[in-house]
């Protein structure tokens, strides 16, 4: 595995190997062309590159101010002068005259100040937007008159940082003239020379004084004078484009040049260069890169080596020191890096992080081991920083929580107690009485039992009664039928009788005529004196006598069987009538017998039903006497183990102060005063409703 100090000297020395190559392949490809394409090809490298100097430049103005600003020296300065005295000295020795320091107030105003006429130029929108962001602030460039009425080029950089519970504002005032060394061995040559433009044409700085065009607008000067016309159109190419190339014409020399923007000010770095001056030195050129090249690579190599020591020393240290902390290692010590860079505040905040993680678990071990003890009153105390401080905070709310709940659950123990044995001593009393139920119900189940076989046995009478009673009806009914058919026959008689009396009278008529004949006969005979026909008339005589006597006895017979029939019709009119009378009272009787038969049934089907209910109930009774004992045995374990509860409870002290709950809801399960602490409000409030035999409620066993 490669160590930080070998990536380190990997990388510098890649890095400059890299940048060397590139310069060399530059210079050499320069020197394959013409002078003029060399320097276009140079002017832009070296423009970029003096922007990054410009870049570090500024950079490291603005770290300088940010550290002193942010330093404990600075934090911890009780004087104007020791603030200003922090923040001058982190600035090198060598630009500290050429650098003002100030103190601002949040709104402004100036605290303190080395120049308070410079530190009076600060406006106050960017002391606003310093306080806002607590990021630094640059301004651009800007002229102040000093007192000899000399103009000075400056900018200004803030920095708010809180002091004393307030946020000020530091000022570092710096003259343009500190970034003079950027351009110190600038390789422009005998007539070239490098420039810092900004967005509205003005020449802010520049590395040949003598040319005279520092402060100078090129876009306004050209409109007044021509000898600036090449060189404007050049400047506008610059700010519209900033990384560009190109050429202009400018005091009688031809100039090309490259450009590339900076990070500050607006601003762009522009390198001018001539061909003259590089015409003569080519050769010459490319041995000096060479040799610079190899120099720059040793040097390269013997200064990674260096700064990748000093550097990867204390990252190894405090790498060592946390893979130590990952593995639970808090009092080995830490080598502390005293500087001001990074690694300092690395090392330093690790040495800090460990003492306050040792501390924390400290006070964390300390109030574990009261609970262990069962002291719930303790209360975590100390300074606990940042993110921190909730461990302290939700710490002791679990502990005030677990002191509620505690003290809620020894309440709700004694409750459960004393609720338990009035559940027990109901439960007793619901089992002796659903034991006497389940008795009754089994002699009441037997008693039904006879009574449903005696209605069965009526039922069965009823429907045997009702067939004998529907055959006598079908019989009178036949006989009903007879009787009329034998009063219609009388009837017959009756008119038969009649006609016979008819035939009889006309045949005692004839008889009487025929005497009369016969006497007249007899008469006539007499008066001729004929014997024979006498005799004749005389038998004639005698028997029209004798069948009018046969009619007389006929009739009188006729008569008598008429009476007979007549007195034999009366009869079997009554007889008929009450056959009607049987043969209606029969159709009653029928329906009688037929709806105490199907009473019978019903009467049946309901002993069967109430049969199948009283097995329902017998069952029901059996389960709650199965539950009210398992209550009974349920209740007394309760009390068992609240009591245990309640014991267990007991070792741990509890606050006495009147807190809130933390979010444990203390109920009361007293029985209320206005009512009886009975089954009602135990058995009932605790078991809510009737159970089935399978120990669910169901309400529709109510209906039983």
């Amino acid at each position: 595995m490669k160590t930080i100090r070998t990536k380190l000297m990997l990388i510098m020395f890649v890095a400059a190997l890299v940048i060397i190559s590139v310069l060399d392949f530059v210079a050499i490809k320069a020197i394959d062309r013409t002078t003029k394409n060399t320097l276009v090809s140079s002017a832009k490298p070296l423009s970029v590159q003096g922007s990054k100097n410009f870049n570090n430049s500024v950079q490291e103005y603005v770290i300088d101010l940010t550290q002193g600003a942010k330093s404990s020296s600075f934090s911890t300065a009780s004087t104007e002068q020791g603030m200003l005295g922090v923040l001058r000295s982190e600035f090198p020795e060598e630009v500290r005259e050429k650098i003002s320091v100030s103190v601002l107030w949040a709104d402004g105003s100036i605290m303190c100040s080395d120049d308070k006429e410079k530190a009076a130029a600060v406006t106050k929108e960017d002391v606003a937007m310093a306080v806002k962001d607590l990021q630094p602030v640059i301004s651009n460039f800007f002229t102040l008159t000093d007192a000899d009425g000399k103009e000075q080029q400056v900018f200004y950089v803030l920095q708010a940082v809180p002091k004393s519970g307030n946020s000020v504002v530091t000022v570092a005032m710096i003259e343009s003239s500190v970034f003079d060394d950027v351009f110190t061995n600038t390789a422009t040559g005998g007539n070239g020379f490098a420039f810092i433009i900004d967005s509205s044409g003005k020449i802010l700085m520049q590395s040949n004084n003598d040319s005279g065009l520092k402060n100078v607008n090129v876009l306004t000067s050209a409109e007044s004078d021509k000898a600036f016309r090449s060189f404007a159109a050049a400047a506008n190419n610059i700010i519209d484009k900033k990384d560009t190339s190109g050429e202009y014409t400018y005091g009688g020399h031809d100039y090309v040049y490259g450009s590339s923007n900076t990070n500050y000010f607006n601003s762009i770095m522009v390198y001018a260069l001539t061909p003259d001056d590089f015409s003569d030195a080519t050769a010459t050129t490319l041995r000096s890169i060479i040799i610079i090249a190899v120099i720059l690579l040793v040097l390269t190599v013997i200064s990674s080596m260096i700064f990748s020591m000093r550097i990867s020393k204390p990252i190894v240290s405090a790498t060592t020191r946390i893979r130590q902390l990952a593995q639970g290692n808090l009092s080995a010590p830490v080598d502390v890096w005293y500087s001001k860079d990074e690694l300092g505040v690395l090392t330093s905040s690790l040495e800090e992080t460990i003492v306050c993680l040792r501390q924390y678990i400290n006070l964390i071990t300390l109030a574990l081991n009261q609970i262990s003890d069962g002291n719930l009153c303790h209360r975590m105390e100390g300074t606990f920083k940042g993110d921190f401080q909730q461990i302290k905070n939700t710490f002791n709310e679990i502990l005030n929580s677990l002191s509620d709940t505690f003290a809620s659950i020894n309440t709700a123990a004694e409750q459960v107690n004393t609720g338990a044995v009035q559940v027990s001593n109901s439960a007793q009393s619901v089992s002796q009485g659903s034991t006497q139920q389940a008795s009754a119900i089994e002699e009441l189940s037997v008693t039904l039992k006879d009574v449903s076989k005696q209605v069965e046995q009526n039922a069965n009478d009823a429907k045997n009664a009702n067939t004998i009673v529907g055959r006598n009806a079908d019989a009178i009914g036949t006989c009903n039928d007879d009787m009329t058919n034998m009063l219609d026959a009388i009837n017959e008689i009756r008119i038969s009788s009649d006609e016979i009396s008819k035939i009889i009278k006309v045949i005692d008529e004839i008889a009487f005529q025929t005497n009369i004949l016969a006497l007249n006969a007899a008469v006539e005979a007499a008066r001729e004196g004929s014997k024979g026909f006498g005799v004749v008339a005389d038998e004639v005589r005698r028997l029209a006598s004798r069948s009018a006597e046969a009619a007389k006895q006929t009739a009188s017979l006729i008569e008598n069987s008429s009476a007979a029939v007549s007195k034999g019709s009366q009869i079997a009119e009554k007889t008929a009538e009450s056959l009607g009378s049987i043969v209606e009272g029969s159709a009653e009787i029928q329906s009688l017998v037929k709806n105490i038969s199907e009473a019978s049934e019903a009467q049946t089907e309901a002993i069967a039903q109430i049969n199948t209910g009283l097995v329902q109930i017998s069952s029901v009774v059996s389960a709650n006497t199965s539950a009210s004992v398992g209550t009974a045995s349920a209740s007394e374990e309760l009390s068992s183990q609240s009591l245990i509860l309640k014991n267990m409870i007991a070792r741990f002290k509890l606050s006495d102060e009147e807190k809130p709950t933390s979010g444990v809801m203390k109920y009361d399960y007293s029985v209320p005063d206005d009512e009886p602490a009975g089954l009602d409000n135990s058995v009932s409030a605790l078991m809510g409703a009737d159970y089935d035999d399978e120990g669910f409620t169901d309400d529709s066993d109510d209906k039983y």
